[in-house]
Order: structure tokens, then C-alpha cells, then sequence
């Protein structure tokens, strides 16, 4: 039988997520990670995608913006701009994003507001993906 770990994930809006779960798959720099009971500390950077939730033996899902995470040994903390389960994404809003994102990455004046566009873009594609995959 899997072990738990105490799983928080936090925006600046609203505590998203807090529970025990058994699994965590999130995307980092590195590419996709596995975290389970007792994973070595360490702190990374999150990026934007779907995270990968197991709790009572069945997988959730969340599209989250990019962040931080940390593993401890007691539990683990997500720290994002944004998280979403698939019934709260408006696709319709996130297509209209989608357009005025493309015109500012095409605008920009800067590196910095070219990969802020970039990295906003991604976030909004994760959630479209994860929206047509649980409609």
C-alpha cells in the first residue's frame, strides 16, 4: 500500500489544494517529476502545465501556471500564479487570452516582456489542452 504525504498548493488568491495524497507528477525545468512519500528535499522551479494529483488510489488533474515547489520531509508545497481544476476553466475566456497574448508577444518592446507573453501563453495553452481532454 503507497504511503501518504501532506500536499499543499497555494496561489495568491486561495489556498487551491490541501489534503494527503499518495502521488504528485509535476513539470519542471528538468521535465516531468515524480513525487511520493519520503522523496529527498529539494526546492525547483514549476512550470506551466498539468499536474498530476493521486489521492484515495484515483489520479486528479490541474492545469497550474509556472512557480515554485518545495519537498520536505513531511509534505510538499506548490507555490503557482495560478491552478485550475478542469471544471472551473472557461475556454472561451482563455481563447480570447490566447489572442491578446499572441499580439503582445508580437508587440514587444523587450526580452522580458517577450518571454512574460511566451510564458502566459503557456500557461493558457495547459489549460485548453486539459479542458478539451475532460470535456
Amino acid at each position: 500500500m503507497e504511503k501518504n504525504f501532506k500536499l499543499n498548493i497555494v496561489t495568491p488568491d486561495r489556498e487551491f489544494f490541501s489534503g494527503e495524497v499518495q502521488s504528485l507528477i509535476i513539470n519542471t525545468v528538468s521535465g516531468e517529476m515524480g513525487i511520493l512519500y519520503q522523496t529527498l528535499p529539494l526546492v525547483t522551479v514549476l512550470q506551466a502545465g498539468v499536474m498530476k494529483i493521486k489521492r484515495n488510489g484515483r489520479w486528479m488533474e490541474a492545469a497550474n501556471s509556472d512557480g515554485f515547489i518545495s519537498v520536505f520531509k513531511d509534505g510538499v508545497t506548490v507555490l503557482t500564479q495560478s491552478c485550475e481544476w478542469p471544471h472551473e476553466i472557461d475556454a472561451d475566456a482563455i481563447g480570447r487570452e490566447i489572442l491578446q497574448l499572441h499580439e503582445r508577444e508580437r508587440k514587444a518592446k523587450s526580452i522580458y516582456e517577450y518571454k512574460t507573453a511566451k510564458a502566459r501563453l503557456a500557461a493558457q495553452f495547459a489549460k485548453l489542452k486539459l479542458k478539451n481532454r475532460n470535456d
